[in-house]
């Protein structure tokens, strides 16, 4: 082989290597842009699913708290919702996460379980209310609800403040991709 052959070939293999390493570092980015994407539907998806339970929840208690609603009436709504949490904590601790931000899902399934010891705490003071009789009774059942009715404001707040806070980081992790590319 001469020189004038063996150039031309070394030329087109290395360009096939080149090309095959553009090629890999393209795949690579491309499945970590789909996976921070699919991460973010999951996460907006989870926020579009609990934020009408907990709304409702809210409403719900606040009647129950003022005397418009027996309390008898909210115990299915709040085994409901607690059902719910719980189950959405089990799939958020499933989540596979981008980097940085298994911190912020651990809080969220933290948010989802406080969400659900509301829900319980104001379910035993429900409880109370429709099986006592005495004043003492009473009132316990209505500290129950009222600490329960506030852990649940306190966890919806928490919950939505973590949500924002992922979506943030989430946006400002797209555009360092997009500025690198």
């Amino acid at each position: 082989m001469t020189f004038g052959t063996v150039l031309p070939l070394a030329l087109l293999v290395l360009l096939v290597f080149v090309l095959a390493l553009l090629a890999r570092r393209a795949a690579r980015a491309l499945a970590v842009s789909r996976a921070a994407n699919a991460f973010e539907a999951e996460v907006t998806a989870l926020s579009g699913r609990m934020t009408p339970i907990v709304d409702e929840l809210v409403r719900l208690i606040d009647a129950v708290r003022r005397h418009q609603l027996p309390a008898n009436e909210s115990r299915e709504a709040l085994g409901a919702a607690r059902s719910a949490f719980e189950s959405e904590r089990d799939a958020v601790t499933g989540w596979s996460t981008p980097p940085g931000l298994t911190a912020l899902v651990g809080d969220l399934a933290a948010d989802l379980e406080r969400l659900a010891r509301a829900a319980e705490t104001i379910d035993f003071g429900t409880q109370l209310t429709v099986t006592g009789t005495s004043h003492q009774r009473e009132l316990e059942a209505q500290t129950a609800i009222k600490r329960g009715y506030l852990n649940l404001l306190h966890a919806r707040q928490s919950f939505q403040d973590h949500v924002g806070l992922i979506s943030s980081r989430m946006k400002a992790a797209k555009a360092r991709r997009q500025a690198r590319a």
